[in-house]
């Protein structure tokens, strides 16, 4: 047993080393769409695991989670724009988007865990995203209103390959940071909220302040991903505050698996891959210029026949693996003591 252990762990770790070699050679031999693209699915594949930890491992359905990606953009937008774009104002914009993210959260929260009821959390939250998405909107003078507001980044940040390093680097830090979270004591607690809030409180439990924790950290986790949003872009509108870039993170972790945390890695790069086939498949056929049509039954397909996400069928036949295998070792002992 322990030897199979050791197999298998030491599977896991040549698997995971030579998917980090081949994303570290990719940007070598791919175009600079392809290189722009997989940044791209890095950068919501955090928005996502931050999505995740509240409708996966906290059982929040929050609408208005955008709010948060979307302010990470436009602080980076406004302070490139105001001050200058200097890894110090970067630096800035890490730490104003953290703060800003844990009281947008913290009232988020106090608001929200008021009513128990799913749903009223829900319109709730949905309702703050939309006050926020309008007041960008209204505040042409800063934000640039409905037409977004352009902006330059730091040298460092230009080169589209050097990005993608960025990106990927972002990636594994927060799936890191995130993965630890949910194993400490808080993420465990956070758990047993999801399976049962009541016996959480009968066992001691302040389940509110555990979910207030849970909205936080996601929101900050939101709100760094927007900010490297804001710097693959260089540009922030209102649709990065929208309801329709909520439904992009849950549709993200429905897709790879909720509850799953590395299941929105796959959901990202699945979705934006399958985004960008439909697009580019506009000028072979007019009917593609319809894609939200063909994307929305793509959705429809993987939510029928794989409702647990691919992360979720990838563990199903795992397991199937393991009891079949099993149940064959226990028949050829039954036989051999039989014999």
């Amino acid at each position: 047993m322990k030897l199979r252990m050791e197999k298998s762990s030491l599977t896991k770790i040549l698997s995971l080393g030579g998917l980090l070699i081949a994303l570290m050679v990719v940007p070598h031999f791919a175009k600079t769409a392809t290189v722009t693209l997989l940044s791209r699915i890095f950068i919501l594949a955090v928005y996502g695991m931050s999505y995740d930890i509240l409708r996966g491992y906290t059982g929040f359905i929050n609408l208005g989670h955008a709010l948060f990606f979307g302010s990470g953009a436009y602080i980076a937008g406004i302070l490139f724009t105001k001050l200058d774009n200097t890894l110090g104002i970067l630096l800035l914009v890490v730490v104003l988007t953290i703060i800003y993210c844990s009281v947008a959260a913290f009232i988020m929260g106090k608001i929200v865990l008021r009513n128990g009821s799913v749903i009223a959390a829900a319109m709730i939250t949905l309702a703050l995203g939309e006050i926020v998405r309008n007041m960008a909107e209204r505040w042409r003078s800063v934000t640039g209103g409905a037409d977004g507001l352009p902006f330059k980044i730091p040298p460092i940040f230009r080169d589209r390959m050097a990005f993608y390093y960025y990106a990927l680097i972002f990636m594994i830090l927060m799936t890191l940071i995130l993965r630890q979270f949910l194993l400490s004591p808080t993420g465990r607690v956070l758990l047993a909220v999801r399976e049962n809030e009541q016996r959480a409180r009968f066992l001691g439990f302040n389940t509110d302040k555990y979910k207030m924790i849970g909205l936080q950290v996601a929101a900050i986790s939101s709100g760094l991903a927007g900010v490297m949003f804001g710097l693959l872009n260089r540009f922030a509108n209102t649709d990065l505050l929208s309801v329709q870039q909520t439904l992009n993170a849950l549709l993200i972790t429905l897709v790879g698996g909720t509850g799953t945390l590395y299941g929105a890695i796959v959901g990202s790069g699945f979705i934006a891959y399958v985004q960008n086939t439909l697009l580019n498949l506009r000028s072979v056929h007019p009917i593609f210029e319809r894609w939200l049509l063909f994307f929305g039954a793509m959705y429809v397909i993987v939510v029928l026949f794989m409702p647990s996400g691919f992360i979720g069928l990838w563990n199903k036949l795992i397991a199937e693996r393991k009891t079949k295998k099993k149940m064959t070792t226990n028949l050829y002992i039954m036989c051999m003591q039989l014999t």
